[in-house]
């Protein structure tokens, strides 16, 4: 026929499927110039491959079909903007989330590799740290590892956590004094946040930035030297109140045994 072409031929023109195009149709987004009474045969005219092509960049750009369904009848620029503008904010809460995630990712992979930047146990480093935010805890009389465990794992779930970002690490706040003669004494039990968005004051601990005197140790199973510290801090006139405990996992199927960096702040920045 002159001045139209075909379902097949239009579909090869304007690069894409016959099938898009019979959608496009029942849709009623874009009905064929022509449909053959007898054959069935549905055929475009030139006049609408501009059509097809701007409901193909429209597509995408992300717009749904609906939304352009409801442009082109409208005939409103106005409302074309509104739903770009639409999908442009939702590709922007889609960036964010991409970016949460690949931040998420490089935590969780500085994490596993951190036990390789220090290789020598119970040999004292000092490191700065920036303020950091921590679920946490109290063990009280009669707990053990376990039933602090499962407790603050009920608090993680808690209506008031939904919106918590948690960074997998756990830890323990400790007595310091109780450390310089190698016993290990657990005050809280802790879980990393990413920040506290959401969260009232009450329900996090905030740990100060500063210069913080550390070790590495098996404490929660092994034996450790503590000479050194007492040597440290044999002159000072006031004790840390605590000292910060993070375990660090060497291993995916046992954790109980794992390494723990030990943290004691030594100059806290103003």
């Amino acid at each position: 026929m002159d001045g139209l072409y075909s379902i097949g031929e239009t579909a090869r023109i304007m690069g894409i499927s016959v099938q898009t195009l019979r959608n496009y149709s029942n849709l009623e987004l874009l009905k064929p110039q022509y449909i053959d009474p007898n054959t069935g045969y549905r055929y475009y005219s030139f006049k609408q491959f501009h059509y097809i092509d701007r409901i193909k960049y429209l597509r995408n750009l992300g717009v749904s079909l609906s939304e352009i369904e409801d442009v082109f009848k409208s005939n409103d620029i106005h409302k074309l903007s509104y739903y770009l503008d639409k999908q442009k904010q939702r590709i922007e809460k889609e960036i964010k989330e991409l970016m949460e995630t690949k931040e998420d990712i490089q935590w969780y992979m500085n994490y596993f590799n951190y036990l390789d930047t220090h290789h020598l146990d119970n040999i004292p480093y000092i490191k700065h740290l920036e303020k950091r935010f921590v679920l946490s805890i109290p063990f009280e009389k009669g707990d053990t590892v376990e039933t602090v465990e499962t407790r603050l794992a009920i608090l993680k779930t808690g209506p008031s956590m939904e919106k918590v970002h948690f960074l997998r690490q756990f830890g323990y706040i400790a007595d310091f004094k109780d450390l310089l003669v190698k016993k290990f004494t657990r005050q809280e039990y802790f879980i990393y946040i990413k920040d506290t968005a959401g969260l009232e004051k009450e329900q996090y601990r905030e740990l100060p930035a500063g210069e913080y005197l550390c070790f590495r140790a098996k404490i929660c199973t092994e034996d450790w030297d503590v000479e050194l510290l007492k040597k440290y801090f044999e002159h000072l006139e006031k004790y840390p109140p605590y000292i910060i405990a993070n375990e660090h996992e060497d291993n995916l199927s046992e954790y109980h045994n794992c390494p723990y960096e030990v943290q004691i702040l030594i100059n806290e920045d103003l």
